[in-house]
C-alpha cells in the first residue's frame, strides 16, 4: 500500500492510538463493576466518557494512590435520614473496577502489527491518553498472544500519564516528536513521515495541524481493513500447538496433571504448549449479585500458570465471547487464530455457548471438522478426594488449610497491602498488619491460624487473625491481622503474603480485652514452639 510504501522509504513511523484502535472498551463493563464495589457514584464519568477531574488527574501522571482516594471520597455520601456512608472499596477493587473498561485486543491486530514491525521493518509506535493502572494491566494481559511481550510489537511508547500531557493538546505531538528525533535516533523524521491512527477526530485535526498525517478510525478495524497487510493478519503462528481451556482457579494438582501431560504431547509432537484461561468467572458477566470466591486473583494464576512452563493466553469473558459456540470457538479461535492442533480437556471440562447436551464426544466431532484432535487427561484424586476448584474452597471455606495444601499442591496464601486499623493489637503490645484483600480472593473461616508472612523476600512465622473481633465490638467487618514474629518497623503500605500453615482455634468472643491478649499470647507461642 502506498501509506506503507512512504513510511518504508522514509523511514517513518506507523502510530497507533491505545484504545479503541488496538483494545476493545467496555463503558457498560466498567460501570457494573464500580457499581458492585460501591463506586457507583463516579460511574458517569465513564459513561459520559468525561475527561476530567480524578480520571484526567491519573491520564497525566497523578498517583493510583490518589485517584482511589478521591473515588473514595467521591463515592461516599451522606442519606436523607443524615447517616454518613463511606465508600469502602480497596484500592486494589477499584482498579479492578477501572480495568473492566479494557476487553481484549483482537488477535488478528496483534498479528498484523508484529508482521509489519519483525517482518517488513515499520517502525511502530503508540501514542495514547491513558493511565498507569490500565496500562501496565494490557502489558500484563493483552500484548501476550504467542507468548509475546508489547517490545516485540512496538519500538516507542508514548504515554499522557508518563509525559504529563494529553491529546489533543499541541504539545504532546511536539513533544513526540522531539523524542523521536533526539531520543530515538531519527534525526531526519519530519512530520508527514508519521502515520497516525485515532478514533478521535479532535485529535487527527490537532495531529494535522502539526503536520502529522492521519487515519481517522472510529471503530478501530479501518487500518486493517485498509488493505495495509495484504491480508497477512489471518496468519496463525508458525508453530502449532496444544491447547487446554478452564478457569484453573488455584491451578491445583488437577490442573497441574492437566498441564503436565499437556507439556509431555507437546514435546512428543513439537508442539508448543498452551493453556487458554479467562479473566473472571463467567457468572459475574451474567449475575450482578454474584460475590466471586477465587482462590486465585487474576495475576496470581498468571504467575502459577507460567510457572508450568506453558504459553499464557487470557481471554476477557465477555458477552460476544459467551455467545461463541464451542464448535465456533474450535474453528475460529483454536484453530483460525491459534494454529491449535490438539486441545487436551479436563475430564469434566466443557466450554462454549452452554448447551449441556454437548459431550466429549461433541468436542471430538467439532475437532474433525476444524482440524483438532481433541484428547481427555485423566481425574486426580488425593486420598481418595476427587480434586477441584470446588472441593479446595469447600476445604478453605472450613478452616481445612493444611488439607487445601495437600490438594493445591502449596500453602494457600492471600497477598495484599498493609492498611491502617484501629491498632487495637498494637493497644495491648501485640501489634499486627492489617491486610487489604483484594477483591474477590476467598478468606478462610473465621479463626486464628498459624501462619507464614513473606515481607520483602524474607519468610517470618506470624499468627493470623480472621474474623469480626467480637471481643473489640468490630461490627461486621472482616478483618485479615497478622502478628510478624520477630519482626519490627513499619509495614504500612508494604504489600505482603500470608500463607496459611493450619488452624489454632476458632473466632469467639472474651469478657474482657485482657483475656483476649493472654489468648494472643498463647496462641504467638504455639506457633513459636512448633517452629523451633
Amino acid at each position: 500500500m502506498l501509506i506503507l510504501d512512504n513510511i518504508l522509504k522514509n523511514n517513518g513511523v506507523l502510530l497507533f492510538d491505545f484504545g479503541t484502535i488496538l483494545v476493545g472498551l467496555s463503558k457498560e463493563r466498567c460501570v457494573r463493576a464500580l457499581e458492585q464495589i460501591g463506586c457507583g457514584r463516579i460511574a458517569y464519568y465513564v459513561d459520559e466518557c468525561r475527561q476530567e477531574d480524578l480520571f484526567h488527574d491519573l491520564e497525566i501522571g497523578g498517583s493510583v494512590e490518589a485517584f482511589c482516594d478521591e473515588a473514595r471520597r467521591q463515592s461516599s455520601y451522606t442519606d436523607e435520614k443524615g447517616v454518613y456512608h463511606p465508600c469502602k472499596a480497596t484500592n486494589d477493587e477499584i482498579c479492578w473496577a477501572w480495568n473492566q473498561l479494557l476487553l481484549d485486543i483482537p488477535v488478528e491486530k496483534l498479528r498484523l502489527i508484529y508482521h509489519l514491525h519483525h517482518d517488513l521493518g515499520v517502525h511502530t509506535a503508540v501514542l495514547s491518553n491513558t493511565n498507569q493502572i490500565h496500562w501496565q494491566y494490557a502489558v500484563k494481559h493483552l500484548f501476550t498472544a504467542d507468548g509475546l511481550t508489547v517490545n516485540d510489537y512496538f519500538d516507542e511508547i508514548f504515554l499522557s500519564c508518563d509525559m504529563q500531557m494529553v491529546k489533543p493538546d499541541d504539545c504532546i505531538y511536539q513533544e513526540m516528536l522531539r523524542q523521536l528525533r533526539e531520543d530515538y535516533d531519527m534525526p531526519a523524521l519530519q512530520p508527514h513521515d508519521i502515520l497516525f491512527i485515532d478514533d478521535s477526530e479532535k485529535n487527527c485535526m490537532a495531529a494535522e495541524a502539526n503536520g502529522i498525517r492521519t487515519l481517522h478510525d472510529p471503530k478501530g478495524d479501518k487500518w486493517i481493513l485498509a488493505n495495509m497487510s495484504d491480508n497477512l493478519s489471518t496468519i496463525p503462528p508458525q508453530t502449532g500447538g496444544v491447547a487446554c481451556i478452564g478457569n484453573f482457579d488455584g491451578v491445583h494438582l488437577g490442573h497441574q496433571h492437566v498441564i503436565s501431560t499437556l507439556k509431555h504431547i507437546a514435546a512428543e509432537r513439537g508442539l508448543r504448549p498452551v493453556v487458554i484461561t479467562f479473566d473472571r468467572h463467567p457468572r459475574a458477566l451474567f449475575d450482578p449479585k454474584f460475590l466471586p470466591e477465587y482462590l486465585t486473583t487474576l495475576e496470581e494464576k498468571e504467575a502459577l500458570l507460567r510457572k508450568q512452563g506453558v504459553e499464557v493466553r487470557v481471554l476477557p469473558f465477555t458477552q460476544q465471547l459467551a455467545d461463541v459456540t464451542a464448535c465456533e470457538f474450535m474453528q475460529r479461535k483454536l484453530h483460525g487464530e491459534m494454529n491449535v492442533k490438539l486441545l487436551l480437556l479436563g475430564y469434566d471440562n466443557r466450554f462454549g455457548k452452554r448447551n449441556d447436551s454437548e459431550t466429549i464426544d461433541d468436542y471430538k466431532k467439532y475437532g474433525e471438522t476444524a482440524g483438532i484432535e481433541v484428547m481427555v487427561a485423566d481425574a486426580v484424586d488425593v486420598e481418595g478426594e476427587r480434586i477441584s476448584s470446588s472441593y479446595v474452597r469447600h476445604l478453605i471455606k472450613q478452616g481445612e488449610v493444611e488439607k487445601a495444601q495437600t490438594a493445591l499442591g502449596y500453602r494457600y496464601g492471600i497477598t495484599g497491602s498493609v492498611i491502617h486499623g484501629r491498632e487495637e493489637g498494637r493497644k495491648m503490645g501485640i501489634p499486627t498488619a492489617n491486610l487489604s484483600v483484594p477483591y474477590g480472593k476467598m478468606i478462610p473461616a473465621h479463626g486464628a491460624y498459624a501462619t507464614l508472612t513473606n515481607i520483602d523476600g524474607k519468610e517470618y512465622r506470624s499468627v493470623t487473625n480472621i474474623g469480626m473481633r467480637p471481643t473489640l465490638d468490630n461490627g461486621r467487618d472482616v478483618t485479615v491481622e497478622t502478628h510478624v514474629i520477630g519482626f519490627s518497623g513499619n509495614l504500612y503500605g508494604k504489600v505482603i503474603t500470608v500463607k496459611f500453615v493450619h488452624r489454632l482455634r476458632d473466632e469467639r468472643r472474651y469478657d474482657t480485652v485482657e483475656e483476649l491478649r493472654r489468648q494472643i499470647e498463647t496462641d504467638i507461642n504455639t506457633v513459636t514452639q512448633e517452629e523451633s
